[in-house]
C-alpha cells in the first residue's frame, strides 16, 4: 500500500511537470483531493522527525554556566537573560535541565503584609460600610444609599434619593442606629465611607463628632478600603438592578428593592460567611459558634451518609 502511494504522488508530481494540474491528474486517477494531500501530509511529518526540541550539548552548557553565574535566579530570570544574549530557550527547557542536575531549588513566595486587615471585626455593630449606587427610575438616575454591616455583611439600612447630599448621608445612619435598638449611650458603630463630597463635608463630620461616632474614610482610589460595600452593589447590580434596567416609578423601585434586599438579609447563601445567610449570622453574632453549626452539620451527613451504605443502602 505504501509503494503504491509513491507511485501515485510520484505520477502526479511527472503529470504537473507535464503541465497538467494536480486536480486534472487526480480526478483521471478518481482519486479525491483530501486522500492526496493527506498522504503528501503523511510524507512530510515522516521527514520533519527530527528531535529539536532536545537540547544540544552546546545549550547544555551554556544554562549550567548561566547558573553558576547567576545562582540565586530561578528558570525564568535565566530565559530572560539568555535571550538578551541572543539564545532562545524556553523556561521549560532550562527548568528540566536544572531539574535533572538537581539545581533547582525550592520556593516559597513572601506572604504580603498588604493582606493583613487593618481591622478585626469580630461582631455585629461594631464597623459599618456606607456607600450608594446609581440606578434608573423612570429612565432618571437615582440613588440607592445602603449601610452594611461588616461582620454579617446584612444590610442595616438603605434609602433611595434623586441625590445624595450630607443630609442623606446623617439619616441612613440614624436610621440604622435605629433599626439596631442602639441608643446615643452604647458604643456607635465606626462607618467606614470614601471621601465624596457628601462624606466630607463639614456637616457630616460635625454630626459625628456631636453623637461621639467614628467616621473612617477609605484612602483615595483604594476601593478595597471598603470592599464589602461595593461587593455588594456588584451582587445586587447583577441580581437585581442591572435586570430591570429602569423602574416605572419610585414606589416600585422601593418595593422591589426592597424585596431584594430582604431576599438578601434572610434568603440568599454567601459565599464568604460559609453560605449561611446575613441575617443569620448577625443574629448568631459569634464565628465561633457558626464553625462549630457548620462542623455539626457535616458530622451529620457524614453519619447519616455512613448509616446508610452500612445498611445496605436501605435506610435513608
Amino acid at each position: 500500500m505504501e509503494e503504491q502511494k509513491k507511485q501515485i504522488m510520484q505520477f502526479v508530481k511527472e503529470q504537473k511537470m507535464k503541465g497538467h494540474t494536480i486536480t486534472e491528474t487526480l480526478n483521471d486517477l478518481k482519486i479525491k483531493r483530501s486522500t492526496y494531500y493527506a498522504w503528501s501530509k503523511q510524507k512530510d511529518n515522516k521527514k520533519a522527525k527530527v528531535r529539536i526540541s532536545e537540547l544540544t550539548p552546546e545549550e547544555k552548557q551554556i544554562i549550567e554556566k548561566t547558573k553558576e553565574e547567576y545562582p540565586h535566579l530561578r528558570h525564568r530570570q535565566i530565559q530572560g537573560i539568555l535571550q538578551n544574549r541572543g539564545f532562545y530557550l524556553s523556561y521549560s527547557s532550562i527548568y528540566n535541565h536544572l531539574k535533572s542536575l538537581n539545581m533547582i531549588e525550592p520556593y516559597e513566595r513572601r506572604p504580603s503584609p498588604l493582606k493583613e486587615p487593618r481591622y478585626n471585626i469580630w461582631r455585629r455593630n461594631l464597623m459599618w460600610g456606607c456607600d450608594w449606587t446609581k440606578l434608573l427610575i423612570n429612565h432618571t438616575r437615582w440613588y440607592l444609599i445602603i449601610i452594611i454591616d461588616f461582620f454579617s455583611r446584612y444590610i442595616i439600612s438603605y434609602d433611595i434619593y434623586p441625590s445624595v447630599n450630607a443630609s442623606h448621608v446623617k439619616h441612613i445612619y440614624k436610621q440604622g442606629l435605629k433599626n439596631q435598638g442602639i441608643i446615643k449611650s452604647d458604643i456607635l458603630p465606626e462607618l467606614r465611607v470614601d471621601r465624596g463630597s457628601p462624606n466630607t463635608s463639614s456637616v457630616t463630620k460635625e454630626f459625628f463628632d456631636i453623637i461621639g461616632a467614628d467616621l473612617s474614610f477609605a484612602r483615595v482610589r483604594r476601593p478595597t478600603d471598603n470592599a464589602l460595600t461595593e461587593r455588594f452593589f456588584g451582587t445586587a447590580k447583577q441580581e437585581e438592578i442591572y435586570i430591570v434596567g429602569s423602574y416605572p416609578d419610585e414606589r416600585s423601585c422601593r418595593y422591589e428593592i426592597g424585596n431584594y434586599l430582604h431576599n438578601y438579609n434572610y434568603y440568599r447563601p454567601h459565599q464568604s460567611l460559609w453560605n449561611f445567610t446575613p441575617a443569620h449570622i448577625h443574629e448568631v453574632n459569634n464565628k465561633t459558634k457558626m464553625l462549630e453549626e457548620l462542623a455539626q452539620l457535616k458530622h451529620k451527613t457524614r453519619l447519616k451518609r455512613r448509616l446508610y451504605w452500612e445498611n445496605g443502602a436501605t435506610c435513608l
